[in-house]
């Protein structure tokens, strides 16, 4: 699994226990949302310092650089949340909602907070799906 922004870190322990981290979040969402899909992670660094997380849209994969898993607890949720909703609905950003926009800035949403925002766009695109 590769992506043109991220270059992937080999699996040792260190990249295993950033990756744990991450996973742990992913567990945070599927006792809150039923039949919540597997998501693929990597970890590595960002070829473009700009750059926290990665999604493939609608592929079920996301990327989350070294930098981002050394942000404080609520920083990291709001960037692996974010790669969620791109991974598993393919929404792109959204200027206006907190979670969605295209940046992080210094304002980070909760827990409860990024929940409620992904329980809205997986609930959207289910009805998408319905109607097509």
């Amino acid at each position: 699994m590769r992506t043109k922004q991220i270059k992937n870190f080999d699996m040792n322990d260190s990249t295993y226990k950033m990756r744990r981290q991450v996973i742990n979040m992913l567990y945070e969402i599927k006792r809150e949302v039923k039949n919540f899909p597997r998501i693929e992670v990597r970890i590595g660094e960002a070829r473009d310092h700009k750059v926290l997380g990665v999604a493939q849209l609608k592929d079920k994969k996301i990327w989350i650089t070294k930098r981002a898993v050394e942000m404080n607890e609520d920083a990291l949720r709001n960037i692996v949340y974010h790669e969620v909703v791109h991974a598993v609905t393919g929404f792109g950003h959204d200027d206006l909602c907190p979670l969605m926009k295209p940046t992080l800035d210094n304002y980070f949403l909760n827990k409860d907070q990024c929940m409620k925002y992904l329980k809205k766009y997986l609930q959207r695109a289910t009805k998408l799906t319905m109607v097509a």
